[in-house]
């Protein structure tokens, strides 16, 4: 019987140590720990397994900050936010601050003048910044330099009235537009893309608008909203909420073809006009950043991008026409949009 009893501990004792061996292999393996970030929805908790994306020594040894160069609530803020809710840092997070001011120029000058650590991301807009590096405002390096890490969204651009607006249709606006040079007003954000937009839009319609800058997305709504401007033209995003609630109606979109969440509105083209334009919505790093932290950060955004509930987030929620372009493929984008818009300079120069 003693002999028994021995052996039974003998077999306890090896059982604990085989359950102990295994607890302390799961905790040395590399799949990153779960991110404690609260999500948008209670369905997060269903994302995607991990993946076993492995992150640089170090890194990231603190909280990550999203430099927002525009308005809280705007289309770029509402994007920074959703992937500081979804993205996985184990022990670490992301948190967002806006800086305003200069067409979006302060904020991303903060993070392209921060320490190179992988710590300060900013929203990117390729975009907007050649617009600004062609018109003066920016320097020339900028895409030389700034580390454009992976866009999940291009955002196209919408034109729209308020719901009791005499123009119901995009037909209707031309018309009077032509009959009227000059008398429509348009209201956008800044003198930059999107009064560069308005123009090649004026001369793919053979229209006189007259557009009248705004410092952020809100004002121009209101504007439109409080009848002081005709037509808003903005970014899909920033449309939806007033399309959805019926304050108003979208006349057309800037794309190939039909978005998802405004199936009913026709684009540009189908009306006969070659106009196709909008935003790429992505971040970026400041210049000297190792490449390794580069590619992790590309890699935990595409990790992000491929959770089903972050595009139907995006899609239905915040109105983003969801398009994945990774870091290479968006640093040749933007060093090219400096001379795809050239052709516009001379003429935003004499408006």
């Amino acid at each position: 019987m003693k002999k028994f009893f021995a052996l039974l501990l003998t077999l306890c004792m090896l059982l604990t140590l085989a359950a102990c061996s295994g607890s302390n292999q799961a905790k040395t393996d590399n799949t990153p720990a779960v991110s404690q970030t609260e999500k948008p929805t209670e369905a997060a908790a269903t994302a995607p397994a991990q993946t076993g994306i492995v992150a640089p020594d170090g890194y990231p040894d603190d909280t990550v900050t999203m430099i927002v160069s525009y308005a809280a609530g705007a289309g770029s803020d509402l994007l920074a936010r959703a992937l500081a809710q979804y993205i996985d840092f184990g022990d670490e997070t992301m948190v967002c601050t806006n800086i305003t001011g200069g067409s979006g120029t302060i904020g991303m000058m903060e993070c392209y003048h921060a320490d190179p650590d992988g710590l300060t991301m900013c929203l990117a807009l390729p975009e907007s910044y050649a617009v600004q590096i062609l018109n003066g405002s920016l320097q020339d390096d900028l895409f030389d330099n700034l580390i454009m890490v992976a866009s999940p969204v291009y955002d196209v651009d919408t034109i729209s009235v308020r719901a009791e607006s005499p123009y119901q249709t995009l037909d209707d606006l031309l018309a009077y537009a032509k009959d009227h040079p000059g008398e429509v007003t348009v209201a956008g954000v800044g003198s930059g893309l999107n009064k560069w937009m308005v123009i090649d839009l004026m001369q793919k319609t053979g229209v006189e608008l007259k557009y009248v800058p705004y410092s952020d997305a809100n004002e121009t709504r209101a504007a439109v909203l409080g009848g002081q401007a005709d037509v808003l033209f903005s970014q899909a995003c920033e449309s939806k909420p007033y399309y959805d609630s019926k304050e108003m109606t979208v006349l057309a979109v800037a794309a190939d073809e039909r978005v998802s969440f405004l199936s009913d509105v026709p684009t540009f083209k189908e009306k006969g006009f070659e106009f196709v334009a909008g935003i790429h919505r992505g971040f970026a790093v400041t210049p000297g950043t190792p490449d390794e932290i580069v590619d992790y950060l590309e890699a935990k955004i595409k990790e992000v991008y491929d959770n089903p509930e972050f595009i139907d987030y995006m899609n239905n929620t915040l109105g983003f026409n969801t398009v994945w372009t990774g870091h290479d493929a968006y640093e040749a984008l933007s060093l090219e949009l400096v001379d795809t818009f050239k052709p516009l300079l001379e003429v935003a120069a004499n408006y």
